[in-house]
């Protein structure tokens, strides 16, 4: 299903989603500041170095590996995504125009990709992992941005990565944000790349190979659906293919996401047993820290991850401190799954 991004008639939209976290009018009155802004200068952009924050210049001339497409996924249908993902998807929209936003689901899926492309078991996986084996297939095959349906978008995607990934005269060819509180040094390492948000050159090597090791181990098996983790052994972190592999990153807070995370324990994989695409990590990959940015609203101390904190504070008085900081340092916002069914479930509360 396309959607051609346009900036007339979706901002009405896209502010729609807004008024889910204030009745505040400031706020709002913000935002639609924020969102009427044109789009910054051709070849401008900021992103995330070892350094901090920093802002590039001129990028200079494109590359045909890198379209202008944002991909995303809803297994029952774009008519059939809940009013709070769509007005997300407006967002993407009316910030981005003269980009084409795809949506696909498990009916289309096939439009853009041979079923050899996926895993033998695609039509009976678990529906999270259907997103990320066609996040991975689309990004080797065609390059483009992907982006969850439960991601607001603030400002334009080349602004903070994609001009970056289509210069010619850059080498970096795929990007992504990463979860410091995950990383193997708590707070400081970038190992947890996140998947919610990714950016790839067409038939960029690392992506390739990502996709190559998840559906390898799908197709190691025999079951796919969410309880294959544990009636069809062996799991993740007994399975010949990340043998050796350090995962103990993935079992933090009470949690033991190995067997969940495949993407995640992919990608360490990758940049722990195949030199040139570590490298590829630590020196040609646009990585943005997603705790002071995509995440700071669920990291901050009064919420901390508690979606009902979270929900709470979205549709309290929003103080000006808050707003500036979204607006000057989180190009999107990423709600996770707890926090995106709450709106789900309350479509009201949209409006």
């Amino acid at each position: 299903m396309l959607l051609r991004s346009r900036r007339v008639g979706c901002q009405t939209a896209a502010l729609s989603v807004l008024f889910a976290f204030s009745q505040d009018g400031a706020f709002v009155s913000r935002v639609r500041s924020l969102v009427s802004r044109p789009p910054p200068r051709p070849g401008r952009l900021w992103h995330a170095d070892r350094g901090g924050r920093r802002c590039l210049g001129s990028v200079g001339e494109e590359i045909s590996e890198a379209p202008r497409i944002a991909w995303s996924f809803w297994d029952k249908g774009k008519e059939n995504l809940p009013e709070f993902r769509r007005l997300c998807m407006e967002t993407w929209a009316t910030q981005n125009p003269g980009w084409r936003i795809e949506m696909l689901d498990q009916r289309n899926v096939h439009e853009y990709l041979d079923p050899k492309e996926l895993p033998r078991l695609w039509p009976e996986m678990y529906v999270p992992w259907q997103a990320d084996a066609v996040r991975l297939a689309l990004l080797a095959k065609y390059g483009g941005l992907w982006i969850d349906a439960s991601t607001i978008c603030f400002r334009p995607f080349d602004e903070w990565m994609y001009s970056t990934i289509a210069s010619e005269r850059t080498a970096e060819g795929i990007g992504a944000f990463y979860f410091s509180a995950w990383g193997c040094e708590m707070h400081k390492s970038k190992e947890f790349v996140e998947n919610w948000v990714m950016a790839a050159r067409r038939q960029h090597p690392m992506m390739v190979a990502w996709k190559a090791l998840f559906n390898g181990y799908w197709d190691s098996k025999t079951r796919a659906d969410a309880m294959s983790m544990f009636l069809d052994p062996p799991g993740v972190p007994d399975h010949p293919l990340f043998r050796g592999v350090d995962l103990d990153h993935l079992k933090r807070f009470g949690q033991d996401l190995r067997n969940y995370l495949l993407m995640h324990a992919a990608f360490k994989k990758l940049v722990d047993q195949y030199p040139e695409f570590r490298r590829i990590w630590e020196e040609e990959m646009v990585l943005i820290r997603a705790d002071d940015t995509a995440f700071w609203h669920m990291e901050e101390p009064d919420v901390k991850w508690d979606p009902q904190a979270a929900l709470r504070k979205w549709r309290g008085p929003v103080h000006s401190a808050w707003l500036d900081y979204v607006v000057s340092s989180c190009p999107v916002l990423k709600f996770t799954r707890d926090t995106a069914t709450l709106l789900d479930q309350d479509p009201g509360g949209l409006h």
